[in-house]
């Protein structure tokens, strides 16, 4: 029920913002945002080092291999780096996942990471909870909620509410302020020196004492890969979005316009190709000559079950614009992502995820084997081919 009303509340927000926001697109090798520039709009970029001293007046999502912010976000950072570096004078919300991770400056909400290396400086303060995963966590700064998830190491010794976190070791130095209880799942004792405060109490749960065993010991790493792929995939199939709208714009909208009118014998299509490709390819390999063919009716199989949910994205994101914005020309880009998003949060609801997923398969499939013969044709017409 709980995570039923978060879907709900995740899409009332998506359905808000809406209207209201246009989206800044940038890619390139180096991408800077200069200390003096303002961006009145989302900004969303893509290189392989990023440098953010301006002023954004809405959300940063920021990918690239380096990523470094120093400037004001009036909304929330959602990045993806091997190195990321933020010192923001302000921000609302921090999602952030990469190699080595750096939070610093004011936070007023939570902060999410995943990653090897996390460090929360001492000049950092968050205002309500951090929740990390990944090797090594090393908080120096002031958290005012809670500390939660599942780290390799855990060294404390800044402020924070209570700690509920697995770790395989745990230190909490000397001058660390814990305002709360402090819960540790590990097979380690931790290591609390002198001079650290903690004023409620201090719990350590051993894996056995669960009766799990290994696989109590391997659960949080296992959930933490989990995790960490599907947020891998999300990012993945929101640059592949954004690559095709660059590049094939005018396919993109073809294969659209093919679902939208056609939605029925679209779903047919996806059934007969999700059915009879793999059959085919199967006999193919089963004749050595076809073996060559067979090897590339993999190929586009692969492609099209990736593709299909990025397509029909497309479809989900403009239609539930539609419903507020009856007049003008609808940016594929703020479509895709709306889309993207919607898909992302509904696959995550038990059961009825598994079924938004197999139609979102067969629709994706049906429209773009149904779009695509339908352009082979259009160009056959017109003896482009």
């Amino acid at each position: 029920m709980n995570k039923l009303k978060w879907v709900v509340s995740m899409l009332f927000v998506v359905l808000l913002i809406t209207p209201g926001y246009a989206i800044t697109l940038r890619s390139g090798d180096a991408l800077e945002i200069a200390e003096n520039e303002v961006i009145d709009d989302d900004l969303i970029l893509f290189a392989q080092s990023i440098d953010i001293k301006g002023k954004v007046n809405g959300d940063v999502c920021a990918f690239a291999r380096e990523v470094k912010v120093s400037g004001e976000i009036e909304g929330s950072i959602f990045s993806g780096a091997a190195t990321i570096d933020i010192d923001a004078k302000r921000v609302k919300t921090i999602w952030a996942m990469g190699g080595n991770i750096t939070i610093s400056g004011l936070i007023d909400r939570n902060v999410l990471l995943f990653g090897g290396s996390l460090l929360i400086d001492d000049n950092a303060r968050i205002n309500k909870d951090l929740i990390v995963y990944g090797g090594k966590l090393n908080v120096e700064g002031d958290i005012s909620g809670e500390i939660k998830g599942g780290v390799g190491k855990f060294v404390m010794s800044g402020k924070s509410g209570d700690i509920n976190i697995n770790a395989g070791e745990t230190k909490i130095k000397s001058g660390a302020q814990i305002s709360g209880d402090l819960v540790l799942e590990s097979a380690e004792e931790p290591v609390i020196e002198e001079g650290a405060v903690i004023t409620g109490e201090t719990k350590l749960e051993k894996p056995e004492e669960k009766g799990e065993g290994i696989l109590f010991t391997f659960a949080p790493m296992l959930a933490f890969f989990i995790a960490f792929m599907k947020i891998v995939m999300f990012i993945a199939k929101i640059i592949v979005g954004v690559i095709l709208i660059a590049l094939f714009k005018k396919f993109v909208r073809k294969v659209m316009d093919t679902f939208i009118s056609k939605p029925w014998l679209s779903l047919g299509w996806g059934f007969l190709g999700f059915i009879v490709i793999p059959v085919a390819v199967m006999i193919l390999f089963a004749m050595l000559i076809g073996f060559p063919i067979a090897v590339f009716g993999t190929y586009v199989y692969t492609i099209l079950i990736y593709l299909s949910s990025i397509f029909v994205a497309f479809v989900v994101g403009e239609k539930i614009i539609q419903l507020f914005k009856k007049e003008g020309e609808i940016s594929l880009y703020i479509s895709f992502i709306i889309g993207i998003i919607v898909l992302f949060v509904l696959g995550l609801i038990p059961i009825l995820g598994f079924i938004i997923n197999i139609l979102v398969l067969l629709f994706g499939m049906g429209m773009l084997l149904l779009g695509s013969w339908n352009l082979l044709k259009e160009m056959r017409e017109k003896k482009l081919i």
